[in-house]
């Protein structure tokens, strides 16, 4: 049964959303589970691209946004919620994954936007129709790595 996760971040800090999904990017990696990670738009994608090279100087997560690169890391960047072949979604986008009970689990991380926070709440509805099982993850802060 697929598994649906809503991490809802409240750290005031703006990066504890991108670092948070680092971090469930860099969990995947180290236990190479491949890992489709949905993005809102290019911009956002390569914005994480670039992020996930230096996030932490302790870390690194092998990833691509290039199809034929998808063989060689674990985590691939994407803009299509449609996107099948993949067990495992985090969701950093304010659409619905496709197809939802054909996935294993999926990691949708909100920050406390008030307005994504109501587009997620639209999600959990859609999800909770398709009959999947919910969980709902409060974080209130986001504990960084010393550098």
């Amino acid at each position: 049964m697929t598994a649906v996760v809503f991490h809802l971040i409240d750290d005031p800090d703006p990066e504890a959303y991108w670092y948070y999904a680092a971090e469930l990017c860099a969990q995947a990696a180290a236990s190479e589970q491949m890992l489709y990670v949905v993005f809102q738009d290019h911009d956002q994608l390569e914005y994480f691209d670039e992020y996930l090279w230096g996030y932490r100087s302790d870390a690194f997560v092998p990833h691509t946004a290039d199809p034929e690169d998808s063989a060689h890391a674990p985590v691939f960047l994407g803009v299509d919620a449609v996107a099948g072949g993949f067990d495992a979604v985090l969701n950093l986008s304010d659409r619905l994954i496709e197809r939802v009970a054909d996935r294993v689990q999926v990691d949708e991380v909100v920050d406390a936007d008030p307005a994504r926070r109501a587009r997620a709440r639209d999600r959990w509805r859609s999800y909770q129709a398709q009959g999947v099982t919910l969980q709902h993850r409060p974080v209130a802060l986001v504990p960084r790595a010393e550098d």
